[in-house]
């Protein structure tokens, strides 16, 4: 198995002027805990694509990645991201998006799962900055920004596990919508046109500790909230699940972090 984290964003709207995956969260790198995690899954290489202050990047993973450029980072999005890395990775293939903090167990129950599978919460996905997810019976059906709250089943982290077949599949598409002058899509819109085709289950982490790191409110919540409660899973006695339960909205769990 191989990961390819896409990192070429310069995450502008946390106003940290570093790329997102450099932030520190529990006295450590978010990029570092994300390879701390593709380690542990078992991958056997990790790609990078990076754009924004990419040598920062590079010198931070300090050999433990592969680096694909994106020059054009400033004009394009996670979908071109995805499709520059089409000669760098192959077979099974994890993919995430580089500002997203999860307990590392999350990658090996995603590993875990038949086929291709993407990390999906059902407590979220009805706010307009949230990747929705569409699904059916376990098996997604779009993923979009646009999708109505009243259509959504969920949220995606950003961190998915493709098959060597939806890998080639998700390139072709990539390609294909690039080539269409879709340069600034998400990385969503060759999923979709996958899971047209090709079975992509939905893995629902509702009520795990998780968080996409965009603004600066999220930040904070990281630091106090969600890395206290993923160092937590791994102590003798943690505490009560409900502490993150999926009951628990964004602004009471920035309370309990205070």
């Amino acid at each position: 198995m191989q990961a390819l984290i896409l990192a070429a964003g310069t995450g502008s709207r946390l106003n940290v002027g570093l790329p997102k995956c450099l932030v520190e969260v529990g006295g450590r790198r978010l990029l570092d805990h994300q390879l701390d995690a593709i380690e542990q899954a078992g991958a056997d290489q990790v790609t990078l694509v990076l754009g924004y202050q990419h040598k920062l990047v590079e010198d931070a993973a300090s050999g433990r990645a592969e680096v694909v450029l994106n020059e054009r980072y400033a004009c394009t999005n996670s979908l071109y991201s995805f499709w520059l890395a089409r000669r760098a990775v192959e077979g099974d293939v994890m993919v995430l998006n580089s500002d997203v903090l999860f307990a590392p167990e999350l990658l090996q129950d995603l590993r875990a799962v038949a086929g291709s599978a993407i990390a999906i919460d059902s407590s979220s996905g009805d706010e307009d900055e949230q990747m929705k997810v569409r699904q059916q019976q376990g098996r997604l059906l779009r993923l979009s920004k646009d999708v109505p709250p009243m259509f959504s089943h969920g949220e995606s982290l950003g961190v998915a596990h493709l098959s060597p077949l939806a890998v080639r599949a998700a390139f072709a598409a990539a390609g294909s919508l690039v080539g269409r002058g879709q340069e600034t899509d998400w990385v969503a819109a060759a999923f979709n046109d996958v899971a047209r085709r090709h079975r992509i289950s939905c893995m629902d982490v509702a009520g795990q500790p998780w968080v996409e790191i965009d603004f600066p409110e999220d930040l904070e919540l990281a630091r106090n909230y969600t890395w206290p409660a993923i160092a937590n899973l791994s102590r003798e006695c943690p505490l009560p699940d409900d502490l993150w339960s999926a009951s628990v909205e964004p602004d009471e769990m920035r309370e309990l972090a205070r």
